[in-house]
């Protein structure tokens, strides 16, 4: 890494680290005064991540998306936003599990946590080796289902399967799987390939996906069963 990257990785890793601390101190407090759960206290960093990550997808990069006519070869480069969003997601991750074993450790899962945040943060330091940060930011939006699913986790009466399901659908497959084929057409003309990781986060999504229909379906036809009865 070049000292101009080093100098704005740093500063940015200490800007989301006072953004994300105030985020949780608050929380935690409520936390003490039996307000909240400490559910709810492991998703606030993550409400506020997703929150973030969503809108500087649907206002920042997609309309710059729009005006280069879609096309990722433009968009895959090294700007200082993109070098602030692939910081701050790699921070979060980070921090979750710092102060998860800190404040919430009984809610760090395996997969979910340590694997994930685990392989965000190698593909974070890639994008900033390779100075292709712009790659991850059209992916923004798919922050969405996970801005949802924290908000009903913070608290149940906020939650909405629905809207969950539709969400992680619109962006984590269908949104995903055109930037997949935007990014095949392209792979002779983009130094560092992504199409592979974006194909194999696909097929990730598509696993969830399938489970969660499934979980669905089991409950909706519980609850029939228990209006027949």
């Amino acid at each position: 890494m070049d000292d101009a990257l080093v100098a704005s990785i740093k500063h940015d890793f200490a800007l989301t680290l006072c953004i994300m601390t105030a985020v949780l101190l608050p929380v935690l407090s409520l936390e003490r005064a039996r307000r909240v759960d400490n559910k709810a206290v492991s998703y606030a960093m993550s409400l506020a991540c997703s929150l973030s990550m969503t809108a500087a997808g649907l206002f920042t990069v997609l309309p710059d998306f729009a005006n280069v006519g879609f096309d990722v070869r433009v968009m895959v480069v090294d700007t200082r936003i993109n070098r602030f969003i692939c910081t701050f997601f790699g921070t979060f991750c980070l921090l979750d599990i710092a102060y998860g074993m800190l404040f919430y450790p009984k809610q760090i899962d395996l997969l979910t946590g340590w694997v994930h945040h685990s392989v965000y943060l190698w593909l974070m330091y890639y994008v900033h080796v390779h100075h292709i940060q712009g790659g991850f930011a059209l992916f923004l939006v798919e922050e969405l289902p996970t801005f949802l699913l924290a908000l009903g986790n913070v608290s149940r009466e906020w939650r909405t399967n629905f809207a969950f399901g539709a969400a992680f659908f619109a962006t984590r497959i269908a949104w995903h799987g055109w930037l997949l084929s935007k990014f095949w057409a392209a792979r002779r003309t983009i130094a560092q390939p992504l199409w592979p990781l974006v194909t194999l986060t696909l097929a990730l999504h598509l696993h969830w996906f399938y489970g969660f229909t499934l979980q669905q379906m089991r409950r909706l036809r519980k609850a029939r069963k228990a209006k027949s009865a």
